[in-house]
């Protein structure tokens, strides 16, 4: 059919080894688009999982939950087409990305876990991965209590093909450690990361980088520097990988304690992924933000490049730093009551106020 011949012409673009995330993912669209015109349900769910997998990678997950919505609607209608699990281990990636956003209720983000618990059950899967999602937001959260708990749960079920990979739940541990305030304990956690008998897509990178700002919180700047340097070799590795961004702003704090022409030279870099995400990353990377520029004398004038479309955007690229400390601490400020008012606690204020004291 030409149609599909049209689609595989796309697809090879967007294969292709160099292309940006964001630009395969246009062309998935537009191979979408073909499919849908086409009435070809099988051809438009495996695009569509293509498309959420380049968009895993990035902070701007815009298409993501309809994406998903989409192929569950599909799967639903004949489940003998497509495999189960592959679908299933998206559902994790989208209730992670609905805790993110604050306008999705409790409610609603309720109702989402119990579907995907049923899902598993009626497999004959088991339910671990369904508390790792509850044990994740509150370690996000900064949630002692719930942390505990569904740390507990997760640890009574058995593991199997939906459990996060051990890579993945030993940086859990990690930073359920590190959230105790427990950096020694936390370090030795993560040694078999750091030698990298366990290793992921994103970890041990994202480890690197809690220990690092940990490190240098604990005055232990020799450890520090040397998390530093591993993480940074390890984004070389995910150069397009925006998704890291919250990773990254713990990073520009331990630069500010420590070389402040490099920590502007991070900000300059890595601003245009802060700007391009709605989410809790946002939250997250304001309040890295915030923390990082009180370090900075406050009066300064600074000459950096912030995207065209920034707030505070001026054709002379020159700033004071009390105006960026102020946009980034109120953004963050902000997004925590969004949170708060939607997760119904403090949690996220908590933990603005806590980086700022």
């Amino acid at each position: 059919m030409r149609y599909t011949l049209e689609v595989q012409k796309l697809l090879n673009r967007a294969n292709q080894e160099n292309i940006h995330p964001k630009d395969a993912g246009k062309l998935l669209i537009q191979a979408i688009q073909i499919a849908d015109a086409n009435e070809d349900v099988e051809l438009g769910y495996e695009l569509r999982s293509d498309l959420m997998d380049k968009e895993w990678g990035l902070s701007d997950r815009s298409e993501f939950v309809s994406l998903f919505s989409w192929m569950l609607n599909a799967y639903d209608a004949d489940p003998e087409n497509y495999d189960v699990e592959e679908l299933l281990w998206k559902y994790k990636w989208i209730i992670n990305e609905l805790y993110s956003n604050p306008d999705v209720s409790l409610a609603q983000i309720e109702q989402v876990l119990e579907d995907y618990k049923r899902r598993l059950e009626e497999k004959g899967l088991g339910i671990r991965s369904y508390y790792s999602k509850q044990l994740n937001e509150a370690l996000y959260q900064q949630d002692a209590a719930k942390s505990t708990v569904f740390l507990d749960l997760v640890n009574a079920h058995s593991r199997d093909e939906l459990s996060d990979c051990r890579a993945c739940e030993m940086d859990t541990e990690v930073t359920y450690l590190i959230n105790e305030g427990n950096f020694g304990n936390a370090y030795t956690k993560a040694l078999p990361l750091i030698q990298k008998q366990f290793t992921c897509a994103h970890v041990p990178v994202i480890t690197f980088c809690q220990l690092c700002y940990m490190a240098i919180k604990n005055n232990e700047p020799e450890k520090a520097a040397e998390l530093f340097q591993q993480a940074e070799e390890g984004l070389q590795e995910c150069e397009d990988d925006s998704s890291l961004i919250t990773s990254i702003g713990s990073l520009i704090v331990y630069l500010f304690y420590t070389d402040k022409d490099k920590g502007w030279h991070y900000i300059e870099k890595y601003l245009p992924w802060a700007d391009s995400t709605k989410t809790s990353r946002r939250f997250f990377f304001s309040m890295n933000m915030a923390e990082a520029l009180k370090q900075e004398d406050q009066e300064k004038e600074i000459v950096i490049e912030l995207p065209h479309d920034h707030p505070l955007y001026s054709s002379s690229n020159r700033y004071i730093v009390k105006d960026l400390y102020d946009f980034y601490y109120n953004q963050a400020q902000q997004y925590a009551s969004e949170f708060d008012q939607r997760n119904q606690n403090n949690n996220f204020s908590i933990q603005l106020e806590k980086a700022l004291s």
